[in-house]
Parts: C-alpha cells; sequence; structure tokens
C-alpha cells in the first residue's frame, strides 16, 4: 500500500495529526488516504503504549502525600509536592481521600470516654508523631501488596500476609501480636472498601484473622479491641 500523493505525509505531521494540531489539508489527506490513515492509527496505538509506561511516573510517592498532609516532610520537598499537587488531579484526590479519613479518626466522646485510635505504621519506616498526635503509616503501598508486611502502633504488631487467588482476588491472612494480648481476643477487624461493602470478622485467641476474598485496591484494615482500642492502617493499595 502506498500514499495516494507524492511526497507521502512526514511523520511530523502525522504526529501533529494524532495530537490534534494538523492543518486541514493534511487533516484532508489523512480522510482519503488509506496508506496514512494506517499510519496514523499505528502512530496513536504507540503514543498510548508511552502514557501506560509513563502513568503517575513523576507523582511522590503515596508515603510523601501523607508526610506531606501531616505536616513530616523537609521544607524543600513540601515545595516540590505543593507545587506537584497544583497540576495533578490524582494526587490531590488521594491527598483529600486521606484528609477525610484522618478526619473520621479523631476521637470522638461516648458512653465510655474518650475512644483511643492509633495509627499503624510500617515496620521500619518513620516512627514520628505528628502534629495531632497520630503516628504516620506507610499509608499507601502502591503495587507492593507481597506479603509479609509489617505494621507496628505503640506495643501492637500486625502482620499481614496477601496472596493473589485465582478468581483474581486476594486474600488476607494476619496476626495481632501485642503486650497485652488476651485484650485482643475477639476484637473485631474490618476490611474497607471504596464502592464495596466492608468485610468483618474477629481474632481468635491467638491473634489470627483471615479474608479470603478482597478485591485488589485500595484497602482500609481497622482492628477494635473489646476494650475500645482501635488500630487503622489507613490504606493499603494491592496490586495483583
Amino acid at each position: 500500500m502506498k500514499c495516494i500523493s507524492s511526497p507521502a505525509l512526514d511523520d511530523t505531521q502525522i504526529a501533529r495529526y494524532v495530537d490534534g494540531e494538523a492543518d486541514d489539508s493534511v487533516v484532508a489527506h489523512i480522510k482519503e488516504c488509506p496508506f496514512c490513515s494506517q499510519r496514523a492509527n499505528q502512530w496513536t496505538v504507540l503514543q498510548n503504549r508511552w502514557k501506560e509506561q509513563l502513568y503517575r511516573l513523576t507523582c511522590p510517592t503515596p508515603m510523601e502525600l501523607g508526610d506531606y498532609h501531616l505536616g513530616l516532610l523537609p521544607a524543600p520537598q513540601v515545595l516540590v509536592v505543593a507545587q506537584h499537587l497544583r497540576e495533578c488531579p490524582l494526587c490531590r484526590r488521594e491527598v483529600a481521600e486521606l484528609k477525610d479519613f484522618l478526619d473520621d479518626l479523631a476521637p470522638r466522646d461516648n458512653l465510655l470516654g474518650t475512644a483511643k485510635v492509633l495509627i499503624a505504621w510500617l515496620a521500619g519506616g518513620p516512627g514520628k508523631q505528628s502534629k495531632n498526635g497520630f503516628v504516620p503509616s506507610g499509608v499507601a503501598l502502591r503495587g507492593e501488596a507481597k506479603g509479609p508486611l509489617i505494621f507496628e502502633a505503640e506495643d501492637i504488631v500486625i502482620t499481614l500476609d496477601v496472596q493473589p487467588n485465582p478468581n483474581g482476588q486476594v486474600s488476607i491472612q494476619g496476626q495481632v501480636a501485642a503486650d497485652d494480648q488476651d485484650q485482643w481476643t475477639g476484637a473485631v477487624v474490618r476490611v474497607l472498601q471504596v464502592d464495596m461493602p466492608g468485610l468483618t470478622t474477629s481474632l481468635d485467641d491467638l491473634g489470627a484473622f483471615g479474608f479470603a476474598e478482597v478485591r485488589p485496591g485500595s484497602i482500609q484494615l481497622k482492628i477494635t479491641s473489646p476494650t475500645g482500642i482501635e488500630v487503622q492502617i489507613p490504606n493499603i493499595d494491592i496490586a495483583l
């Protein structure tokens, strides 16, 4: 197959057409010429592949976004992340979702007094206190759902093992260990996901729990003891 005219359109003209910047004569030519139309389609496929490879390549990590929101980033890094947030709606949404979630964690008064809420952080991560008294977690583990993952909150250690299922979902096996292990027996464990019903189970007398089928994506894990202590892992991004 050859172009219907000579010379044929060059790569620059084809690229400008794909980007919607070609002049009328080039647009008219591609509509009439099967050869150049095929080249334009091939260029579009190639460009889409490039975009997939570069998707969110320049975005801050979820850890950096979480520490930015909690005021834990060094000043120079704050400026970089702030500039990025002005330009990236995806990261702005992540920060907004984290803010809403942490607002929901604020202690509330009830009949038993003020509930104690802890945020677990990824073991080996920063153990610094934020301004509101919460401890920052790994906040999100985008694409890192390979167990075991170990989280800590005060004297509590939570181990998670995430494994893929043949049906495209994942199973989560967990273990809670604490200095006072007995107070966690029977604790309620919840997995929360956007637009999905919550999953609920409880700790056995050894501190173990499990979920057989969890949809990949962002999850929130909440473990509430019978005495009212609640440990939160705000955001784990599970990817197969």
